[in-house]
């Protein structure tokens, strides 16, 4: 199977942003989410969506070995959670020029080749592991080193039947490292799948996300989402074949907690996100930001200390804008 060269720009940010919310902070007193850290999560939001939408198809799953952990949401420094800012903008994150090929070529395929036995493009059943030595990596400019293990799988839910149906997940995916400015992985664990209706594709996706850093106590995320893709008028789902234009409407949770701080934050569509596949396609080759063309959604976060909401909108294959509407 072919991994493309996509750089990995989705999973860890939710767990490493999350940590903006608790950072120098008792992690038993309660949590008091700012506006400015409620932005972030906005964002960070906004990014786990981008991917979401990505994960729809069997392709794009695989060119991001199912939104494992990547590189480039390392931080160089630790200092860099302080700042109360998400990592998508945060200029300290590691430089390196990852991609999802980089990463992959250290996993043990199995099978070698993969069995596609109805041509949809969905193997039957397929995995890549990653193990050490093979899977250690260094990064010269940084001085961080970083050591992957784990396992992403993807599974025709009814092979030999050409359709969309599959099953993807990451087993015990960890994202290790060490240097001079500190230690610690971002580690990623869970299973999705897509289903196709005579409406369109429905999606569902459970994940639990863990980062721990040198200093900071540790801090989970759980992620649960439902979606649905529905192709624009005139266009057709086809097996095998990248999303056309669509809409793309997403909702469900994200649950915080480090130690006896928790705060969840509930993701609802107000707005179906209009996806662009010349966005996407935008995205792949770095001249577009996003895959939606517009749309609006709504994160609202119940924590210890009260309540407030953020509004996230796309336009124009642009990133997303994240405006505070209540704290």
């Amino acid at each position: 199977m072919s991994i493309s060269r996509r750089t990995l720009t989705r999973a860890g940010v939710l767990a490493i942003g999350a940590l903006t919310l608790a950072a120098c902070k008792d992690s038993t007193s309660p949590l008091n989410i700012t506006p400015d850290q409620l932005q972030a999560m906005g964002e960070s939001v906004a990014t786990e969506l981008e991917g979401g939408v990505a994960q729809l198809t069997a392709s794009d799953i695989t060119a991001t070995n199912g939104g494992a952990p990547s590189f480039s949401r390392v931080p160089r420094s630790t200092a860099t959670l302080f700042r109360g800012l998400s990592l998508n903008r945060t200029p300290g994150a590691v430089s390196r020029s990852t991609s999802a090929g980089d990463i992959a070529q250290c996993g043990v395929a199995s099978p070698s080749t993969p069995v596609d036995s109805d041509g949809d493009g969905i193997p039957d059943n397929w995995s890549l592991t990653f193990n050490l030595p093979a899977c250690h990596f260094s990064d010269a400019a940084s001085g961080n080193n970083y050591d992957i293990t784990g396992a992403f799988h993807i599974t025709d839910l009814a092979p030999g039947t050409l359709g969309f149906d599959l099953g993807f997940g990451l087993d015990n995916f960890k994202l290790s490292f060490n240097g001079a400015d500190g230690s610690g992985y971002v580690s990623r664990d869970g299973d999705g799948s897509v289903h196709a209706s005579a409406s369109g594709l429905s999606q569902t996706e459970n994940w639990r996300e863990v980062a721990v850093f040198t200093g900071l106590t540790s801090a989970s995320v759980d992620i649960n989402w439902t979606a649905t893709f529905a192709a624009a008028q005139g266009q057709s789902l086809t097996a095998g074949h990248g999303l056309p234009d669509g809409t793309y409407t997403p909702g469900g949770s994200v649950s915080f907690r480090q130690g006896n701080r928790v705060a969840s934050f509930e993701v609802t569509t107000i707005t179906p996100l209009q996806y662009s596949a010349s966005c996407a396609a935008g995205v792949a080759q770095g001249t577009s930001i996003s895959p939606f063309s517009a749309g609006h959604i709504k994160v609202a976060v119940t924590s210890q200390q009260g309540s407030g909401f953020a509004d996230v909108t796309y336009s124009s294959c642009n990133a997303a804008t994240v405006t505070l509407v209540s704290q």
